[in-house]
């Protein structure tokens, strides 16, 4: 199989204990079938494991194996290979087009946000540096990004509509369902927010890119997150990769969200 990945891809690096927004906390923990017969030989880690998954601790559900330093108990421990896949793995995605499989990094880790968001090279693919799913048009536009988000899907819907289906969607944190309530308060017109939108530009312009990629060229999933994002930003005020971090979270880890979205914009 032939494996693709982002010409970033390879400049991710966990931020560990320097993290704001640790994966060890709040995130179930499913455990590989490998891991678990290795983890068999550890009654250390076995008596923290229950139906294959850590048990998560206290209130804000935290990793057994995460330390008060932030740092990982068994990497400190046994070394990262003891890791299961989904530790190993994380931020890290992967679809499959035939016999190619297209790595990428996840928006939910905001080490990942940052490197994605503040990329000032145009998109490729290495090693073989092609580029599909649309993304070479968005590094061509010349014009507004506003209007490129425009041509990619013609909006349909105001922002009190886009805000009212992502309420129906599964909420995984409650911080999620405040910004969104926030924009049914104080609606951001179209104007304002495509004024926000171009005045940062790159962002916006690396999230299109970034949606595209990861969704095989999904144009609606694009161009309806960015809105949305963009929309949340004005209204609630927190920073536009805090926003980007949650929104990845709350919609891309989750299936059933993210196919509801999907199925909105093929509507």
């Amino acid at each position: 199989m032939n494996t693709l990945r982002p010409h970033y891809y390879d400049r991710f690096k966990c931020t560990a204990d320097k993290c704001r927004h640790s994966c060890c906390k709040g995130w179930e923990i499913d455990i590989d079938e490998d891991s678990m017969s290795l983890y068999e030989q550890y009654p250390d880690i076995k008596c923290h494991i229950k139906d294959s998954s850590f048990v998560l601790q206290g209130n804000d559900e935290r990793c057994p194996f995460l330390n008060e330093s932030g740092l990982c108990k068994l990497i400190l421990k046994y070394g990262e290979d003891i890791l299961c896949d989904i530790c190993t793995d994380h931020p890290r995605f992967r679809n499959y087009i035939g016999d190619i499989e297209y790595l990428g990094l996840g928006m939910c880790c905001e080490a990942a946000c940052d490197l994605i968001l503040n990329d000032t090279v145009p998109f490729s693919l290495v090693p073989s540096g092609e580029v599909l799913f649309g993304i070479d048009k968005v590094d061509a536009y010349e014009g507004k990004v506003s209007d490129l988000v425009r041509q990619l899907y013609a909006e349909n819907s105001t922002c009190a509509d886009r805000v009212s289906f992502y309420l129906t969607l599964e909420c995984l944190d409650p911080v999620w369902d405040e910004m969104l309530k926030s924009l049914l308060d104080v609606e951001v017109s179209t104007q304002a927010r495509d004024a926000f939108i171009d005045s940062n530009s790159l962002a916006f312009r690396n999230l299109l890119k970034y949606f595209l990629y990861r969704h095989m060229g999904h144009a609606g999933f694009a161009a309806e997150s960015v809105r949305l994002i963009a929309e949340v930003a004005l209204s609630s005020g927190h920073d536009l990769a805090d926003i980007c971090r949650i929104y990845s979270a709350e919609i891309e880890y989750s299936d059933e969200n993210a196919d509801l979205v999907k199925e909105r914009m093929s509507v």
